[in-house]
Formats: C-alpha cells, structure tokens, sequence
C-alpha cells in the first residue's frame, strides 16, 4: 500500500514565517475589531472607538501637534540615550577590568540600579531645572544602569580560556581585550544597548509627564485635562509604535552585530 504521508517541503512549518505573520495579523486584526467593538457601546465612554482614535492621529499630525511632539521626545530620547551609552560601556568595561572599580564603583552602581528613578524627579527639578536638560539627565538615569550592568556582566562572563589561549600568542594587554575579550563579550553588550533603548523611551515620556509638561507628554496631559479620550489613546498608541519600531531597529542592529562577529 502506497504511503499518502505529504512531502517535508508540502508540510506547514509551524515555526515557519508565512504563518508567523499570518498569526501576527489575525491577532492586531481581532484586537483592533474587538477594540471597536467595545467603543462603541454606550457604557464605555471612557474608551473611544478605534476609528476614532485613528481620526485623531490623523488630525495631530495634520496640524503638526503630533509631529512636532513626536521630534521633541525624540531629541530628549536620543540625546539620553548616546550619553548613557557612553557612559554605561565606558564604565562598565571599567569594572570588568578593575578589581580596584569592582570593590569602589561597584556598589554604588548596584545602589543606583535597585534605586527608583521616579524618586529623582523631585532633586532632579530643583537642581536641573524643568526643561531640556533636567529631561536628559532622567533618560540617562533611566538606561545607564542597564547598559553598565550589562557590560561589567559580560567583560567577567569572559571564559579564563580565551584569555589564556591569547596570552599563548604573546598578545599584548590592549591585544587581548580587544581582539578576545570584547568580541567575546559583545552579546552581553548589545542586550544592554537593546534593552536601554526601551528604557529610553520610558525615560523620555515619564520625563515630559512628571518633570515638565513637554512634547507627548504635553499631548497626554492636554487631552487629559479636557477629557479629550481620542487624543489621549492616540498618543499612547503613537508612543507605543515609537517603542516598538526603535526596539526592533535594535533587535536588527544587534543581530547583524553578531552575525558578523560569528562570519
């Protein structure tokens, strides 16, 4: 009896992409349908229907509220962000290196990183003052631990037998820890770097939400005030796209980092 099993390349790949994005828009579809559904009902006044939210992002960037908004939290998030990458790769391959870091800078660093930033804001206002300057220096506090943290991680991580088989070639100090130790720490460093970016992100909003009325947060703020709830939707949507299109140029960034180190 002939077998009827269908050929490998005849079966759905369960893991495949075709149905991976099948999967993905099926579930934006059917929560944007339900989303609408529920606006619509008369009980739910605090929730406005999709349609209308749609109109109202429409309507901001018309206007040029939504794009300038959009480029102002932008600034403040890139502008945090560089700087706490600097700083959190810089000190972090420090206390990777140093038994010296390790036992001074070290602890204060964990002390930072268990530390709520929200409770800065206050200081953080009196010494920086409301404006652009006070909202950087929170983005950066919001992202450099991560990254710091992640980089000390990964310069220890390093397996004593890489060191050694570049020590075997008389490599020299500098040599070793950029020929052997930093590619080898690399992924450690990347998550840092990726993670971070959401964190910016945070940083920025709650900056222009608690510490200055500024750019979205301005947004949010205003349609709160004049319960104006498809604007305010259409903000958090519109900082949620922002999340996740800078967290997926991450994740590509990342990957191409590595799959060129792996080459």
């Amino acid at each position: 009896m002939a077998s009827t099993t269908k050929p490998a390349a005849a079966r759905i790949d369960p893991t495949g992409p075709i149905l991976m994005w099948t999967l993905r828009i099926t579930s934006v579809i059917a929560l944007l349908a339900a989303w609408e559904w529920y606006g619509r009902k008369p009980e739910s006044f605090t929730i406005a229907p999709v349609t209308e939210v749609a109109t109202a992002m429409w309507d901001g960037f018309a206007s040029g509220d939504f794009g300038r908004a959009l480029a102002g939290t932008m600034l403040t998030m890139v502008v945090g962000y560089v700087i706490a990458a600097v700083i959190g790769v810089g000190v972090g391959l420090w206390i990777g290196v140093s038994r010296y870091a390790q036992n001074t800078i070290e602890p204060l660093v964990h002390a930072g990183y268990a530390t709520p930033v929200s409770l800065l804001i206050p200081i953080l206002g009196i010494y920086t003052g409301l404006e652009l300057r006070g909202r950087i220096i929170l983005v950066v506090l919001w992202c450099v631990f991560e990254i710091l943290v992640n980089t000390s991680t990964g310069i220890k991580e390093v397996p004593p037998a890489l060191i050694d088989v570049g020590k075997s070639f008389n490599a020299s100090k500098l040599d070793l820890y950029r020929k052997v130790v930093l590619p080898a720490a690399r992924p450690y460093i990347f998550l840092g770097l990726k993670i971070g970016v959401g964190r910016a992100i945070r940083g920025a909003v709650t900056a222009e939400l608690l510490l200055s009325a500024a750019n979205l947060g301005r947004v949010l703020l205003g349609a709160q005030s004049t319960f104006d709830i498809p604007t305010l939707l259409a903000g958090i949507v519109l900082t949620m796209l922002l999340g996740l299109v800078l967290m997926r140029l991450a994740s590509f960034v990342e990957g191409k980092s590595l799959a060129y180190r792996t080459a």
